[in-house]
């Protein structure tokens, strides 16, 4: 009893803190996608998972199970998923030893691009273990919905 107690105690609070940080425990609706994976790099995921068109910041998760010489991250916003996005310039992740990492990345400004419509924000990160050998590379796209603010929620 006493193992099941802590269990549904674990649990509670796993699910707590999902809800305060607005993550579920598989990301939806947040998308990650590996275009290649050859680097020691592994997205865990972002928080929250879906935004405001007025957030701040997003943070991105990932574990390096070696060291990285260097992670960069490319975002955009983009008014219709799958429509033209422009990458901006990159927010710097790396280099990292082994570990578990959080990066924050700004977007209010390109919140701004999307000028008051739904859309969708994505990260293309490029991860690099050991840049003298070729083929330590990944590269990730983690997009997530974006939503505006009712007019009445503004006020």
């Amino acid at each position: 009893m006493r193992t099941a107690n802590s269990m549904l105690a674990s649990a509670l609070l796993l699910a707590a803190v999902a809800a305060e940080t607005h993550a579920s425990l598989d990301g939806h609706p947040s998308v990650t996608q590996y275009l290649t994976n050859d680097a020691p790099f592994v997205v865990f995921g972002v928080t929250p998972t879906s935004l405001l068109t007025t957030s701040v910041s997003i943070t991105l998760t990932f574990i390096a199970t070696d060291p990285l010489d260097q992670v960069s991250v490319f975002p955009f916003v983009r008014n219709a998923s799958g429509g033209p996005a422009h990458l901006r310039a990159h927010v710097s992740c790396g280099p990292r030893d082994a570990g578990s990492w959080n990066c924050l990345i700004p977007v209010t400004a390109l919140l701004q691009d999307l000028h008051e419509s739904d859309g969708e924000l994505g990260l293309r990160i490029e991860a690099h273990g050991d840049l003298r050998q070729r083929g330590h590379h990944s590269t990730v796209i983690v997009t997530l919905p974006v939503r505006r603010v009712p007019v009445a929620a503004r006020r």
